[in-house]
């Protein structure tokens, strides 16, 4: 006979499910140990570079009571975002990050998802509350999808699913209800080392670790200052998907129905010289609620001009 926690277990995954979530993993709401250990000698390397806000909450982060206190289970949850295109090999047309070169920002598409789960979650019982994350709280998601059973931690630091590959989001729910909690799967990047040996820079030092002062999506988004002489961006001027792009469990080519990731028209393989005839403005325009925004224009060009 199905238990309580059975049943509002499949209720909430079937929600998920729903909502055009592809892959729910649940896991108990402790400390993360481990974790908290490698964070922190990561944090004293400084391989953050000057992402300060990762250490400004570090104790939210390896304990996710502090983060809500009734918390009792978090709930991964995945989301397919690659499409059926494809960047140029022309090396005059620079490659902006398939996350990112659709018409809206990911975050305002799945928070929407995201608060109507809730809303359902929370009209199974009275006595329930939740409250959902995406990267954008003290919250770390990979570590919480490997522990849930979304996916393992591949080599590059992403979470990789052994049937649909890498390119998807990652988001949480935290819920004060007990519930029926998946187990972790095995690590299958086994003796590849594929993804390492095609990063440009180096960024990933080791297997399973980056320094994001060499990460070319680093220094293409949250870098605000000049990008070092050293770094040769590889014709990327937004985030950089090397890494996922070799990586044998992407060779399936599983594509979101969602369209708001296939790749905006008016950008999507256009040279150097045809994205830095955009004026601020244009740029402002065409890139209104997309994630290439937060670069702003200043940094666009920085990106463009040194990528060329």
């Amino acid at each position: 006979m199905p238990t309580e926690k059975n049943i509002m277990t499949v209720k909430i995954k079937n929600i998920c499910i729903n909502q055009g979530f592809f892959k729910i993993g649940i896991s108990e709401a402790e400390t993360l140990n481990e974790d908290k250990i490698k964070l922190q000698t990561w944090l004293a390397e400084g391989r953050n570079a000057d992402m300060h806000w990762i250490s400004d909450n570090f104790e939210k982060r390896t304990d996710i009571k502090k983060v809500r206190e009734d918390a009792i289970s978090v709930i991964s949850l995945a989301y397919l975002y690659d499409t059926p295109f494809e960047h140029s090999s022309d090396p005059n047309i620079p490659k902006i990050s398939r996350y990112a070169w659709g018409e809206k920002d990911y975050h305002k598409i799945l928070k929407k998802k995201l608060k109507l789960i809730c809303k359902d979650i929370e009209s199974l019982s009275p006595e329930i509350s939740t409250k959902y994350y995406i990267d954008d709280g003290p919250v770390m998601e990979k570590h919480w999808a490997v522990k849930s059973g979304v996916g393992w931690m591949g080599k590059h630091t992403n979470v990789i699913d052994p049937e649909t590959g890498s390119f998807f989001f990652l988001s949480e729910i935290l819920i004060n209800a007990e519930l029926e909690y998946d187990e972790p799967i095995k690590d299958l990047c086994g003796t590849c080392k594929i993804c390492i040996s095609a990063c440009p820079t180096g960024a990933i030092y080791e297997p399973y670790k980056l320094d994001a002062n060499l990460c070319i999506s680093y220094q293409t988004i949250e870098n605000k200052n000049e990008i070092p002489d050293y770094i040769d961006l590889n014709g990327w001027i937004f985030g950089c998907d090397i890494c996922q792009d070799v990586c044998p469990y992407n060779k399936r080519k599983f594509f979101t129905e969602d369209k708001n990731f296939y790749p905006k028209k008016n950008i999507f393989n256009k040279t150097y010289e045809e994205l830095l005839n955009l004026s601020e403005e244009e740029f402002n325009k065409e890139f209104e609620g997309t994630p290439v925004r937060r670069t702003k224009y200043t940094g666009w060009r920085r990106n463009l001009l040194k990528s060329n």
